[in-house]
């Protein structure tokens, strides 16, 4: 059953080298997997396309993509890769190791055996445990606090509402019109949907890794603005827009 090539993993690298090979050498060994598209900015880093570069020579799968200025930032990451996938499912994921491709066998298991789930979730939060290893204590209790605030108005079952890895079914992910471009494209692919009955949820845990390889982008200002997505969805809820 595992071996159904139906998914696509988009990788999102812009200065990762030895972490990206890790990841998507990773990736490679799964049987189920269709192809693999690293989708970069047009800022991406020599040393980073020098690495995608060897691997898209060595292995047939894989395809190396720079992002149109039409499609910028994070999200624009993602839809962009999304105009190359034809596969029932995608995934999307940091070249950068913190989202570990090890748990992706379980995502993709999970809606094979349950054709009803649109959505599979890797949550930093399901196990419990409110401070996340090698996260900062700050960042770690803002984070739980801002994924409590959205069980509360949208669905008490999920844990992890900002995590930029999921698994999704790709034609019920294409049917929303989502408009960020940033970090909080994570936020809102998530919040969107639930607006609909039809969207089914599972969670898997995932630990965190935080990356040795390139710098991150996302820092406390870009937090704080997942309360402009938050705000936004809450209203379309409520006046049921």
């Amino acid at each position: 059953m595992l071996n159904n090539k139906e998914l696509t993993a988009l990788v999102l690298a812009s200065n990762e080298t030895f972490s990206l090979e890790k990841v998507v050498k990773k990736l490679l060994s799964f049987k189920f997997l269709e192809k693999i598209i690293i989708v970069s900015p047009n800022f991406v880093t020599i040393e980073c396309l020098k690495t995608q570069k060897v691997l898209s020579e060595k292995y047939s799968n894989i395809e190396c993509l720079i992002q149109s200025e039409k499609y910028p930032g994070y999200g624009g990451a993602v839809k962009y890769g999304l105009n190359f996938v034809n596969t029932k499912y995608f995934c999307w994921l940091d070249g950068d190791g913190e989202t570990d491709p090890s748990y992706l066998e379980n995502m993709y298991k999970i809606v094979l055996e349950n054709q009803n789930i649109n959505i599979v979730n890797a949550s930093r939060f399901k196990n419990k445990n409110i401070i996340i290893e090698g996260y900062g204590l700050v960042s770690s209790i803002l984070t739980y606090t801002f994924q409590l605030f959205c069980k509360i108005f949208f669905n008490n079952k999920i844990t992890d509402y900002t995590v930029g890895y999921r698994l999704y079914k790709t034609e019920y992910f294409r049917k929303f019109n989502y408009t960020s471009y940033d970090q909080n494209f994570s936020l809102e692919t998530l919040l969107l949907p639930l607006l609909n009955e039809e969207t089914k949820v599972s969670e898997v845990y995932y630990k965190w890794i935080k990356r040795s390889d390139g710098e991150s982008r996302n820092n406390l200002l870009n937090k704080l603005s997942y309360f402009k997505i938050f705000f936004k969805i809450l209203y379309l809820k409520i006046f049921k827009i």
